[in-house]
C-alpha cells in the first residue's frame, strides 16, 4: 500500500509539472506570435537577453497580477523553464537560446499569415536526483515512510494490548477447566470484563458448581445406599450367628424376622432399580386410556387390613362419584399408576400415628384430575417440603429406618408423576400431618 501511495505521488507530481510546463510554453508561443506580428522579424531578440527574459516570464507576471497572494517563486521559476526554451527562425537558425535543436525537445511552429516564421523549442524537465523537484519527492516519500512506520508501530502496540485483554481471560478459563478435569470442582473463574468471555466464565462457574453439587450428591447417595443395605444385612447376620452359636432357636419368629429383613432388602433394591432405569431412560411406559379412580380403589382394597392394624380411620367418599365419570380418564400406564398410589398410601400408613386419620380427596378442575392425600400427626416442617421427593431424604435421621422405609418411595412418586405430565407437591395437612397433592391431565377425546 505504501509503495502504491508513493508511486501515485511521483506520477501525479510529474503530471502536474508537465501540465505547468505546457501552460508556460503555450503562453510563450502566443507572446512570440504577437511579437513577430509587430516586429516582422526576430532581429530585436538576437543577443537581447533582457527582452527575451521579459517575454519568457510574461505568463508569470500575468498570474502574479491575477493572484496577488502568489509570491515570485512560481513553479515555472522553480523548474528553470526559461533556460530550457530556445527560439529558431524559419530556417531553423538559432535566434536566442541553444544553438541547435535538441532531439529530445518539443518544437512548436510560430506562424504568421499562414507561413512558419520560427520555431519554439522546449526541453521537458528532467527530474534528476540533484534537482529541487526530486528533493521534494524524496522528502514526501520519507514522510510517508515515517508515517507508515508510526502506523505499523501503533497497530502492533494496539494489537498486543488487545491480545493481552483477550488472552488473559481465556488463560484463566483454560486453567480453571484444567483443574475441573483433575476433579477440583471448587474452582471459580473471576470475571474481569462484561463481554461474551465473561458470560462464558459465568457458565463455567455454574458448571463447576453443578459438578460439585453432583459429586456431593453422589457421595451422599452411595453413603445412603450402603447404609440402607447394611442395616438389614447386619440384622440378618446377627440373627444367623446367634442361631449358629445356640443363643437363639430357629423358631418361626426368628425366621419371620429374617424374612422381613429380606423383604426390606428387596424393596430397597427394587426401588433403586426403578430409579436407576428411569434416570437412563430405560423405564418403559405402556400408556393407554385408563380410569385412575378405579386403579386407586383397587389399591385401597389391599390397604384395609393394614389400616385396621393401626386403627387408622380412612375417608375416600369423594372417589365413588368419579368412578363412572366418562371424563375422568387419563393417558397412562396402569402398573406405574398403581405403584404411585401404593407408595403414597404406604408412606402415610408408616408415618401416621396409631388411631390417626387419613383423607383421600378427588376432584376434576380445568381438565385436570386432582388427588389429595391428607394424614394426621406427626407434621413435617415447611422448609423441607420440597426435599421430601429427594432420594434418601429423611426429616429425621432415624425416622425412615424406624418405620422400615428406604427414603425412595416419594422420589419414585415424583418420577412417575412427571412421566405422566403431572405435578406432585407437599404441604401442611389440616389434620396436623402431611398433605400430598397430585395433578394429572385428563385425556381429551378427539371428535372426528
Amino acid at each position: 500500500m505504501l509503495l502504491l501511495v508513493t508511486h501515485n505521488l511521483s506520477t501525479g507530481f510529474n503530471d502536474y509539472v508537465e501540465a505547468e510546463e505546457l501552460k508556460h510554453v503555450t503562453a510563450l508561443h502566443k507572446q512570440l506570435t504577437h511579437f513577430y506580428s509587430q516586429e516582422k522579424s526576430w532581429e530585436a531578440l538576437k543577443q537581447n537577453d533582457a527582452l527575451w527574459k521579459s517575454i519568457v516570464n510574461i505568463h508569470r507576471q500575468v498570474e502574479k497580477s491575477e493572484h496577488t497572494m502568489e509570491n515570485d517563486y512560481s513553479l515555472g521559476r522553480l523548474l528553470h523553464v526559461p533556460r530550457r526554451v530556445s527560439l529558431f527562425d524559419a530556417d531553423k537558425q538559432v535566434v536566442i537560446g541553444r544553438k541547435e535543436l535538441s532531439p529530445n525537445a518539443h518544437t512548436l511552429a510560430i506562424q504568421f499569415e499562414g507561413k512558419a516564421v520560427g520555431y519554439l523549442s522546449f526541453i521537458p524537465a528532467q527530474l534528476n536526483s540533484y534537482s529541487a523537484e526530486n528533493e521534494f519527492l524524496a522528502q514526501q516519500t520519507k514522510n510517508y515512510y515515517t508515517i507508515a512506520l508510526a502506523v505499523v508501530t501503533l497497530a502492533f502496540v494496539t494489537a498486543w494490548i488487545f491480545s493481552q485483554h483477550l488472552v488473559s481471560p481465556i488463560s484463566r478459563l483454560i486453567s480453571g477447566t484444567n483443574k475441573m478435569i483433575k476433579g477440583d470442582y471448587q474452582v471459580r473463574i473471576e470475571k474481569q470484563t462484561k463481554d461474551e468471555i465473561a458470560d462464558l466464565s459465568e457458565n463455567v462457574n455454574i458448571l463447576a458448581l453443578t459438578l460439585e453439587k453432583n459429586q456431593k450428591n453422589r457421595s451422599v447417595w452411595m453413603s445412603d445406599v450402603s447404609h440402607e443395605l447394611k442395616t438389614p444385612l447386619t440384622v440378618m447376620r446377627g440373627q444367623l450367628m446367634a442361631i449358629q452359636d445356640g443363643v437363639f432357636q430357629a423358631d418361626e419368629n426368628r425366621i419371620q424376622l429374617m424374612v422381613d429383613q429380606v423383604d426390606s432388602l428387596s424393596r430397597i433394591v427394587n426401588d433403586l432399580y426403578q430409579l436407576s432405569i428411569t434416570d437412563v431412560g430405560g423405564l418403559s411406559y405402556k400408556k393407554e386410556v385408563v380410569q385412575p379412580i378405579q386403579i386407586l380403589l383397587e389399591v385401597l382394597s389391599g390397604f384395609e387390613a393394614k389400616l385396621d392394624q393401626k386403627s387408622l380411620s380412612f375417608d375416600c367418599s369423594t372417589l365413588n362419584p368419579l368412578l363412572n365419570n366418562t371424563h375422568c380418564q387419563i393417558l397412562g400406564d396402569s402398573d406405574r399408576l398403581k405403584q404411585l398410589f401404593i407408595n403414597l398410601l404406604e408412606n402415610s400408613y408408616r408415618y401416621t400415628r396409631a388411631n390417626g386419620q387419613l383423607i383421600l380427596l378427588a376432584q376434576i378442575q380445568d381438565s385436570t384430575l386432582i388427588l389429595t392425600l391428607q394424614d394426621s400427626a406427626p407434621c413435617v416442617p415447611k422448609e423441607v417440603h420440597n426435599r421430601l421427593f429427594d432420594r434418601f431424604f429423611r426429616v429425621e435421621s432415624s425416622r425412615n429406618r424406624e418405620h422400615g422405609g428406604s427414603g425412595l418411595g416419594l422420589a419414585l412418586c415424583k418420577q412417575i408423576t412427571d412421566a405422566h405430565q403431572g405435578k406432585i407437591v407437599a404441604s401442611d395437612s389440616p389434620l396436623g400431618g402431611l398433605k400430598i397433592t397430585i395433578q394429572l391431565p385428563l385425556f381429551k377425546k378427539v371428535n372426528l
